[in-house]
């Protein structure tokens, strides 16, 4: 898991100066067990770190989770609001693998359904 890095300063560095972002998904890495409970999650220890973090499902059959469910318990664990859970699906559109033209639809339908020009 790369929520690992926390505990290493060197990758840390690392993934800040590569652009490296995190798929991070809580609630799996709770039930696996690389953190003890969601709110021991170090999420927002690696966002004010500089790291790149977006927040995913993993494998919600397996898990019995949705995007929605880890993007109310990413808001809460991180204190955000519509503009910042907005701004963070941002961040993951622009960090996927999509071509340029898929990820420019997808950050214009975001805008458009924020009421953003």
């Amino acid at each position: 898991h790369g929520i690992a890095a926390v505990k290493d300063p060197s990758v840390l560095a690392l993934l800040r100066e590569r652009g490296i972002a995190l798929e991070i998904s809580i609630t799996s890495n709770w039930i696996v067990g690389a953190v003890p409970s969601p709110e021991a999650h170090p999420i927002r220890r690696l966002r004010d770190l500089g790291v790149t973090v977006t927040v995913n499902t993993d494998d919600p059959a397996l898990f019995d989770v949705t995007l929605g469910g880890e993007l109310a318990l990413a808001a809460r664990l991180l204190d955000l609001d519509l503009d910042g859970l907005l701004a963070l699906q941002r961040v993951a559109v622009e960090a996927g693998f999509a071509p340029a033209a898929a990820k420019r639809r997808a950050l214009a339908r975001m805008a458009a359904w924020a009421g953003d020009p």
